[in-house]
């Protein structure tokens, strides 16, 4: 074989080669595993984590929290047991204000968010603007958290307007339900508060009883 013969022959074998190599088929790249959607809250297991912009555009994250005992109150302004005026309403008859006092004297550590889930018939701009009229109006003294698309208010499983939950120093929903025992008369002397209560069962190393009371209240207004 001659020396143009035997480069021929060399030129036909790679391209062979590069010509396999080009048509050796690429794998797919492998998919980016999808999340598995957020745990339900449930009482005795890790809270569902949240991430939500208060009504001064503030960032709460439950992990900025870590090691402090967190109160969750479900709140609407126009619900008249939770921000609007009437005998009933929580804040008009100045029993959620009472409530952070006390439990501040119990644990000065300790942190109450309120959390709006309100988006039926609304807008995002028309819920932050009557929640900030209502925080001033009964000096709300807490952050008021805009959940607008609803997803923590259903991770928690959020039903009334209030509706409660409490989260120990571990992360950990300790407690769930209702406000207190008073959801008619405002003007018993005799109301038991089970948040209060329950707080001061955990600073006391003692877990919460009871640890679920039936919520009551406005339903939530969630969007569609």
């Amino acid at each position: 074989m001659n020396i143009t013969t035997r480069a021929t022959w060399s030129a036909v074998i790679f391209t062979a080669v590069v010509s396999g190599v080009v048509a050796t088929p690429v794998p797919p790249p492998t998919p980016t595993p999808i999340p598995a959607p957020s745990a339900k809250a449930k009482v005795g297991q890790k809270a569902p984590a949240f991430s939500l912009s208060d009504t001064d555009g503030k960032q709460h994250a439950l992990k900025d929290y870590a090691g402090k005992i967190i109160v969750l109150e479900w709140f609407n302004a126009d619900c008249p047991f939770s921000g609007k005026d009437g005998r009933r309403s929580v804040h008009a008859t100045g029993r959620a204000t009472a409530v952070r006092k006390q439990l501040k004297i119990v644990d000065p550590g300790i942190v109450y968010l309120l959390v709006d889930s309100t988006a039926h018939r609304k807008t995002k701009p028309d819920i932050i603007a009557t929640d900030k009229a209502a925080r001033t109006q009964w000096k709300i003294d807490a952050p008021i958290l805009i959940d607008f698309d609803g997803k923590v208010g259903r991770a928690y499983s959020a039903k009334t307007t209030p509706h409660m939950f409490i989260i120990d120093e571990a992360g950990v929903l300790r407690y769930e339900g209702a406000f207190d025992d008073n959801q008619r008369n405002a003007d018993r002397d005799d109301t038991t508060n089970y948040v209060l209560a329950a707080v001061k069962k955990l600073k006391a190393g003692e877990p919460p009883s009871p640890s679920h009371v039936k919520s009551w209240g406005c339903s939530v207004k969630y969007g569609l």
